[in-house]
């Protein structure tokens, strides 16, 4: 089997790369034929993938890592002409691919995701294009994305977050610690006391597939492809990931958004039961293919967006448009969705 292994050897302060070295040794015990390549910083990866796999034919080029490394190895497999098969073994904090098919992110499981990658077992997932437009509607950035386009209180966090991590990058005892979880759960307490008492809310005017929605003081806004979102919830239990739209999730401040949570998870129903008791409402989500979005926020602030977990150009106008089946994906070979039909 001739492959492409692609992770970050620096991620978690360098112990990646133990494992990237022990699961290079599984490849090459299977007989597979692979090659290393690292990431790069700046976004330098896609284009090293694409001008390495262009025209050349690699049964599989697997990912190794968290979602934003599936996200530039997915760009490049699409940038040189989508015909690649892209393989998975997750190793990051929320793994939102990996979760929604069925492949472990557990070092004890390489063995297994590499016999699912042999199996070669594809389904075709939908990928999305975002667009920031100016005032004038012109587009000023563009890009793909897998898992989800999001704006507001979590967009707020990942900032935070990762203004904390630049902070404490060059202090070598907290770079160890202050990492990952513990910068998010940092960034993610700061901005959600400060959004009880500070004025967070947005508007958003919402055009999808020709219908208009319009909501008043959201704290969220979330435009989710994968089945799988945050490591855990499930926004949408009808939805499929090759059905040609993604689900649009509306959070009308800390009740919404804590309803939504408990409503969408199965591992609480007496908080579920007394909710529903009470009548809680929420703003309901809903299928897409196109979106157009229109955001405001009182003192004409422009409003943070993340892609794939990763920050993403602010603004008040976007376009998303949801491409059916366009990325070849390897999957465990009787994956069906877990959340049922």
């Amino acid at each position: 089997m001739r492959a492409i292994l692609v992770a970050n050897a620096t991620a978690k302060s360098g112990k990646a790369s133990r494992r990237i070295e022990a699961t290079l040794a599984r490849m090459r015990a299977r007989d597979w034929n692979v090659e290393f390549i690292p990431t790069e910083p700046h976004g330098g990866t896609v284009a090293t993938i694409r001008d390495r796999i262009a025209g050349e034919a690699y049964d599989a080029v697997v990912y190794m890592g968290g979602d934003g490394t599936f996200r530039e190895v997915a760009k490049a497999i699409l940038a040189a002409g989508g015909t690649h098969h892209m393989g998975m073994l997750p190793s990051g904090t929320a793994n939102d691919q990996g979760k929604s098919f069925g492949v472990s992110h557990l070092e004890a499981d390489v063995e297994e995701n590499l016999r699912i990658i042999e199996q070669d077992h594809v389904i075709e997932l939908d990928v999305g294009t975002i667009q920031r437009l100016d005032a004038s509607g012109e587009v000023t950035h563009e890009d793909r994305f897998f898992d989800s386009a999001g704006w507001g209180l979590q967009a707020d966090i990942l900032w935070a977050r990762n203004r904390d991590r630049e902070l404490t990058e060059n202090i070598p005892i907290l770079k160890e610690v202050y990492r990952d979880h513990a910068v998010y759960a940092g960034a993610a307490l700061e901005r959600t006391i400060n959004s009880w008492f500070q004025q967070v809310a947005f508007s958003a005017r919402v055009v999808a597939d020709g219908g208009l929605h319009t909501y008043k003081a959201l704290s969220d806004v979330i435009i989710n492809a994968t089945p799988i979102y945050a490591g855990s919830w499930v926004p949408d239990r009808h939805g499929r990931p090759d059905d040609g739209f993604f689900e649009l999730i509306p959070m009308a401040g800390q009740l919404d958004t804590f309803s939504k949570l408990v409503l969408d998870h199965a591992a609480v129903p007496a908080i579920k039961k007394a909710l529903e008791s009470i009548g809680v409402q929420t703003a309901q989500s809903f299928s897409a293919a196109r979106f157009e979005l229109e955001l405001e926020r009182p003192g004409d602030r422009e409003i943070k967006a993340q892609i794939d977990g990763e920050e993403w150009v602010a603004g008040d106008r976007y376009r998303v448009q949801v491409h059916r089946r366009q990325l070849k994906l390897i999957v465990p070979q009787y994956w069906e969705p877990p959340w049922g039909s």
